[in-house]
């Protein structure tokens, strides 16, 4: 499989699971939406039933209350010897009476007690006067109220049992007598307590029958203070949260649209909930956001390592290629030459004043293939971490004067001048370290110096110097050096320069890079710098014993 359709199918499947996932995260992110809106809404149901509960108590308890209040408490005054069901009356002059209890009794959440007449007069025990302006200012107030109250009722025990029993079967009222003059008032019949609601107010109202007509008593009750008695909870976590009344045969206003709005059952009222978006719950979304993230990070990764791994192995193959193209070639050329000189040998054709130089020609290019061996094998054993190393102490000049010698032999033979500089206070130092190693090193750095730095004024330098931690080597020549933008891929293995390509020189690239992973092997390293001679400098450390 070439490289063109491995790169397509790792584009096709990356495209796959990105897409995939991408719609996960889609379909996942959406279902915590909903997940979260689903919780708030749960939430803010049970806080609007817990304010219903609270409101259903009160308002059941204070009914309960005032359903044993006797009908004539709502009068200012009222004739307590009379019979019990003549007491509507006010009491006549010098007539003994006692003033309602209503009068000093009123609840924070009652605006005030009133009872209001056939005729539509509004009286209370208690009644301030602006209040008592306003109501009796509003037309049909007595009518409205009637009729609601008219409509919830059911009807109670009259004392008759006949009529009871009628009235339960036809769910009827005998219409009152017409009152004759000078005849009292009588209390015919006493209804239950029931809520209503009339412009914007919760009255709580029940019907008095008597025989000049029905009157309703009862109490306009003070949302303000009922606002105040929602529980704590839910004014906490619903601050815009209150109770409002509604007309039941009124179109529902807009506002009770919003979500967790609940109408009471047995009152006009309804719990608004306001603005529930700050209502505190798990955000579900935040939550699977940041798994999701994580997840995603993951795949990323995963992929980049995919992608890695890949051009990772392109370059493998790359390298590979150009391993075994430049081996190839570096074979050839002196298996070219044996055979070419040992053919010329065995034929006679090569005269005898000329034959130590064939020999010498043979003898240069089996170093040369030695030399590449050797450094193919060392740079696969370093790969493999296969490589022991044998460590002696040593001083300086037991160290490098052997190596210097070599280093100039050879370039002796190139053409090459040398100078080896050793101070004498480094002499005596003493290095822990592979010698073998480090005259590979060495070596390698020679064979680079005499592919590149030939000519007639051709030189290399060696120093040896010491820091506090190590013993510093620098290798110059005064070649044509490295370019700025070639200098990142003298150490990469299999890797040349476009010049070295073009200028044909010998190697497979791999002697840099040797040299560099066996100074690393040894503790220390292996760097190129600026050359003070022109050329190529590098710079090798060892750690000192």
């Amino acid at each position: 499989m070439n490289r063109r359709i491995r790169i397509i199918l790792l584009t096709v499947s990356l495209m796959l699971v990105v897409g995939t996932l991408g719609w996960l995260t889609h379909v996942l992110l959406i279902q915590a939406e909903e997940t979260g809106r689903s919780e708030r809404r749960i939430k803010v149901e049970s806080l609007a039933h817990e304010a219903k509960l609270e409101m259903d108590r009160l308002l059941t308890a204070f009914i309960t209350f005032e359903q044993a209040r006797g009908y004539y408490e709502y009068l200012p005054f009222y004739a307590y010897r009379r019979p019990y069901d003549q007491r509507m009356d006010a009491p006549a002059p010098g007539e003994p009476a006692r003033s309602s209890n209503l009068a000093s009794y009123l609840p924070d959440y009652v605006t005030a007690y009133l009872q209001i007449s056939p005729s539509g007069q509004v009286t209370g025990p208690a009644l301030n006067k602006e209040l008592s302006e306003r109501l009796n200012g509003e037309k049909n107030l007595y009518q409205r109220l009637n009729e609601k109250v008219s409509a919830l009722i059911s009807l109670p025990a009259s004392g008759n049992l006949w009529a009871d029993i009628r009235n339960e079967i036809l769910h009827e009222v005998s219409e009152p007598e017409p009152p004759q003059d000078g005849v009292p008032a009588q209390v015919e019949t006493v209804s239950s307590f029931v809520p209503v609601e009339d412009g914007g107010n919760l009255y709580i109202l029940r019907q008095v029958h008597t025989n000049r007509g029905v009157y309703l008593q009862g109490a306009l009750m003070n949302m303000e203070s009922l606002n105040r008695r929602l529980p704590e909870q839910v004014t906490k976590e619903l601050p815009q949260s209150r109770l409002a009344t509604f007309d039941p045969a009124a179109p529902p206003a807009e506002e009770t649209g919003r979500e967790g709005t609940l109408f009471f059952a047995n009152a006009p009222l309804v719990f608004l909930p306001g603005d529930a978006a700050e209502l505190p719950v798990q955000d579900h979304k935040q939550m699977l956001t940041w798994t999701l993230t994580l997840i995603w990070s993951m795949v990323l990764v995963g992929a980049a390592g995919v992608i890695w791994l890949m051009l990772g192995t392109f370059r493998l193959e790359q390298r590979r290629g150009d391993f075994v193209s430049a081996v190839t070639h570096e074979l050839r050329t002196p298996l070219t030459s044996f055979s070419l000189y040992t053919e010329m040998l065995e034929d006679g054709m090569v005269p005898e004043q000329k034959k130590p130089e064939y020999y010498a020609n043979m003898q240069r290019e089996c170093r040369r293939l030695e030399h590449l061996i050797d450094n193919v094998l060392a740079y696969s054993k370093l790969q493999r971490n296969a490589i022991r190393r044998t460590k002696d102490t040593l001083t300086c000049q037991e160290l490098f004067e052997p190596i210097a010698e070599k280093i100039e032999r050879r370039l002796r033979e190139a053409g090459i001048s040398f100078s080896f500089a050793l101070a004498q206070p480094i002499r005596i130092l003493p290095v822990h370290t592979d010698a073998v190693a480090v005259e590979q090193i060495m070596d390698n750095l020679t064979s680079n110096a005499i592919k590149y730095a030939r000519g007639e004024n051709a030189k290399v330098q060696l120093t040896v110097q010491a820091d506090r931690h190590n013993i510093v080597i620098r290798f110059r020549d005064n070649g044509p050096g490295i370019s700025p933008k070639h200098r990142k891929l003298v150490f990469k293995p299999f890797r040349r320069t476009k010049e070295a390509t073009n200028s044909r020189k010998p190697g497979v690239g791999l002697g840099l890079s040797l040299a560099r992973d066996i100074a690393r092997s040894l503790g220390g390293d292996l760097k190129l710098e600026f050359g003070t001679l022109g050329g190529a400098s590098f710079l090798l450390t060892l750690p000192k014993s």
